[in-house]
């Protein structure tokens, strides 16, 4: 982006992080506007299936009904406006209101209402049924929007749905489901994830698996971006090593590669496990003939506007996800949802390796270095169960009782001092550099929302 072009943006100003005021306009121009990941698909498999999305004060109960059709509605009873669905997921016929018991179909309609011969004026159902929410399945998620008028899902992904495609997330099974609650505003914590600037600084050990420096910036309509990195290599700034970095041991073994092959030529190993991946994909379980040599070994990131963020590997998709708190502008919620591409028994089957299905384990790395690391989970007839969802608070990572990651764990003992520093009458704007024009196009995208009337 050039020094004309940046004098075009607007300035990423202290306020906008910590203002109630702003807080509040969000509330009005860009949450029920947008579409927003609200959790995964197999959440609501099944009819009778249901999750609820918290996106405070808004709940947003999501349901399979009984007619196998996907639907969602506020969680609000029409009676007097109690949260009809206190759990956080389940599988249920009817949701009663826990107040006055007011019952509602799992398609939202109001079904049955105690005395009701007490209502002089009548309990007309359909008027008094639970209130629709817009809702989508895509890529192995659940959309919702509250704005009846807004675009519709395809319309607001253009191009990202077409791109995400090939690394085939709908066919993930969901591994890990976490929640930190920050001491930062929603935005801070989502512009971190929008530059690679600060990755040297912070995250020495991507130097020796990622090349964050030729990393490939790409900004798109509606405020979404998406960053391509090359994987299994090392940062292009530095020397390069004689000898392979332990953070490729794991893949290495897996592909039946030999890192003592690779002395004094560790850059031939990019390709190397490309070609490898490919050769191997039958025995291993998996299918790559969608993606392209790159995408075999490399990592891409899209972010989402506002405030969701997809990572994906062949083997891994992360989404990572920002929620405001409700009330206080220096306060969020960081969710986290790992999945991972288990391998196919058929595939296996068919290059003639008997794996038995209880012992199938995802050997591969998952995202972002964290190395040495597998996901094991339980079979049953049914199939894999879902982990639960694990929520704790910023101090809980940096005293070491919780993990997100290496990675993750590093940005947010950092992210509380950056929100701190937006109160300071020492800081006026960002000055931001050519690498961190993701940032730069989230916000310009976001005042974009904020001051139009319709959009």
């Amino acid at each position: 982006m050039s020094e004309q072009e940046f004098e075009h943006q607007p300035a990423i100003t202290g306020d906008r992080y910590t203002s109630t005021e702003f807080m509040a306009s969000e509330w009005q121009k860009i949450w029920p506007k947008m579409w927003l990941v609200a959790g995964p698909a197999a959440d609501v498999a099944e009819p009778g299936d249901f999750f609820v999305f918290n996106l405070e004060p808004e709940s947003i109960i999501v349901s399979r009904t009984d007619d196998n059709e996907l639907a969602a509605f506020y969680n609000v009873c029409q009676h007097r406006g109690a949260r009809v669905v206190l759990s956080d997921r389940g599988a249920m016929q009817e949701y009663t209101c826990p107040y006055h018991g007011w019952t509602y179909g799992n398609d939202g309609v109001l079904r049955k209402v105690p005395e009701e011969d007490r209502f002089s004026q009548g309990v007309p159902c359909a008027e008094l049924s639970l209130k629709h929410v817009r809702v989508a399945d895509w890529a192995g998620i659940i959309w919702v929007c509250m704005d009846p008028d807004a675009p519709g899902l395809d319309q607001f992904l253009g191009p990202i749905k077409d791109m995400v495609a090939p690394f085939r997330p709908e066919d993930m099974r969901l591994v890990e489901d976490q929640t930190v609650r920050l001491e930062c505003n929603w935005k801070a914590v989502f512009d971190n994830f929008g530059e690679l600037y600060h990755v040297e600084h912070i995250h020495p050990q991507h130097e020796l698996i990622f090349d964050c420096p030729t990393a490939i910036n790409e900004l798109m309509d509606l405020g979404h971006t998406r960053v391509l990195i090359d994987g299994f290599t090392v940062n292009s700034r530095l020397p390069i090593p004689d000898e392979v970095p332990p953070t490729m041991w794991q893949q290495m073994k897996v592909l039946g590669l030999d890192k003592q092959d690779y002395k004094g030529r560790v850059l031939a190993l990019r390709r190397d496990i490309q070609l490898k991946k490919r050769e191997m994909a039958a025995s291993l379980g998996y299918n790559y003939e969608r993606l392209t040599d790159e995408q075999l070994s490399d990592i891409v990131q899209y972010n989402i506007f506002p405030n969701s963020i997809l990572v994906l590997q062949p083997e891994e998709m992360w989404i990572l996800r920002s929620r405001p708190h409700r009330t206080d502008p220096n306060k969020c919620y960081w969710d986290k949802l790992a999945f991972r591409m288990l391998p196919d028994q058929d595939i296996l089957d068919r290059a003639g390796k008997d794996m038995e299905k209880s012992d199938a384990k995802v050997s591969f790395p998952p995202l972002q270095n964290r190395a040495n690391v597998s996901f094991n989970l339980e079979q049953t007839s049914d199939g894999l169960v879902r982990p639960e969802h694990d929520e704790f608070t910023q101090e809980d990572i940096i005293a070491g009782r919780k993990t997100m990651t290496i990675t993750i764990d590093q940005d947010i003992h950092l992210i509380r001092d950056v929100q701190k520093g937006m109160h300071s009458r020492g800081f006026s704007k960002a000055w931001l550099n050519d690498d961190e024009c993701r940032v730069q196009h989230f916000h310009t995208w976001l005042d974009r929302y904020m001051v139009e009337e319709n959009h």
